[in-house]
């Protein structure tokens, strides 16, 4: 696999492009670039059929362990790989520890294990039992089992511990994946971990800076799920800044977890090559359709999501967005989908779900474009500017003790 960017300058938004991977060579990806949340391999609510009616282009699949981690004996039984097991052979996968979308417990933590969050439970798992399970799916990319149990909150010592572990695992990975036959056309990403203890992180750094690697997860911030979206991104901005400028400005970096535009934005800005779609899904979840992007009088649109559920919805015979090309929108109106969304029937979230999906490629499509006419700064405006439309709405709503919010926790999926 091949990284390369216009510009190697660091902390500084750019275009880059991911190409030559062993398994589709043809295959490319223009970042920044946000890969596509999955859970078992299938993209949440739609079949593989509807996931192509939103896009035809090529797309890279963002896998998670804890949600495919039943699947390695099937999937060492059919003698094939992870894509094709799940019948997405013709995209490319990441393979990631943690899901993004629900929120990791903390703790449990041992020297020489790490606990993956499965439908049965805790699975701890050590450097040699996740490599076994890495050479069974062959995944296009992937990252060496770490420990990321870290947040805002957390102490020196967990953080340094945190640190230690992850270098002791990376080191396992590191050895099985250049040792491996089955894994020569796979790539394996290390991880930046530390929390918030920027001395913590140098030393990560250090460790993983004399190996030979395309690129690296920007980790330890959070523990996933729904309130990532709420992190603002002042709390992040001094750490990423100091972990970017240490790492090699012509490496890939990446940074996963539900970040809302305003914070992806700002990343970009620090950097950040790609990110995930698990933000558009923790909305449709929250059964709101995104219209951040909305900015046309048309469609009367404030804020930067709609709550579908509300009443005066009942007979707005509009779609989402009168401007949105996605399937959703073309076909359907509001009234309708705030029946569905009554009435509580499955079509609501799959329609949901192409709406938000389409939106969020939509966002990465103009955050590239912005980046080569140098508008990235307007782009920003525009869309702070409905995330402030909300704030003032709510700011005029009367205090409601009940909130429609989602905020998610951890649960089995």
């Amino acid at each position: 696999m091949k990284f390369t960017t216009n510009s190697i300058k660091s902390c500084a938004a750019r275009v880059g492009i991911l190409s030559e991977f062993g398994r589709l060579p043809n295959s490319s990806f223009e970042t920044p670039l946000a890969l596509i949340y999955t859970k078992g391999g299938s993209v949440p609510h739609l079949t593989k059929d509807v996931f192509k009616m939103i896009t035809t282009n090529p797309q890279l699949l963002s896998v998670s362990l804890s949600s495919t981690l039943s699947m390695v004996e099937s999937v060492k039984y059919s003698d094939s790989n992870f894509a094709n097991f799940v019948g997405m052979k013709e995209y490319i996968n990441f393979l990631t520890i943690n899901d993004p979308s629900y929120t990791t417990p903390s703790g449990h933590n041992h020297c020489h294990t790490v606990p993956v969050w499965t439908r049965k439970g805790k699975l701890l798992l050590t450097a040699d039992q996740y490599m076994d399970v890495i050479e069974a799916f062959k995944p296009d990319m992937y990252v060496a089992i770490y420990d990321g149990d870290t947040n805002i909150h957390s102490s020196r010592k967990r953080t340094t511990k945190a640190v230690q572990r992850s270098m002791a695992l990376f080191e396992q990975c590191y050895i099985r994946h250049c040792a491996s036959e089955n894994l020569k056309s796979s790539e394996i990403l290390g991880v930046v971990v530390g929390g918030y203890d920027i001395e913590a992180r140098t030393t990560s750094i250090n460790h993983l800076q004399n190996k030979s690697l395309i690129g690296y997860v920007i980790d330890g911030l959070h523990n996933n799920g729904p309130d990532v979206k709420d992190i603002p991104s002042e709390q992040i901005k001094e750490v990423l800044k100091h972990t970017i400028n240490l790492l090699p400005a012509e490496k890939l970096k990446m940074s996963m977890g539900c970040w809302n535009p305003l914070t992806v934005l700002d990343l970009v800005e620090l950097g950040v090559d790609v990110f995930d779609t698990s933000y558009p899904y923790v909305v449709t979840e929250s059964l709101q359709a995104l219209t951040f992007l909305c900015d046309h009088d048309s469609c009367k649109n404030v804020g930067h999501a709609t709550s579908l559920e509300e009443e005066r919805y009942t007979e707005d015979f509009s779609p989402i967005c009168s401007h949105c090309e996605c399937l959703a929108c073309k076909n359907h109106t509001k009234a309708y989908l705030h029946h569905l969304c009554t009435t509580k029937e499955l079509l609501f979230k799959v329609l949901l779900m192409i709406h938000n999906t389409h939106q969020y490629l939509d966002f990465f499509k103009i955050i590239r474009e912005s980046i080569k006419n140098n508008t990235l700064e307007d782009c920003k405006k525009k869309i702070n500017l409905k995330f402030k439309e909300e704030n003032v709405i709510q700011a005029d709503e009367p205090t409601n003790t009940e909130s429609k919010t989602y905020k998610g926790s951890y649960r089995r999926f």
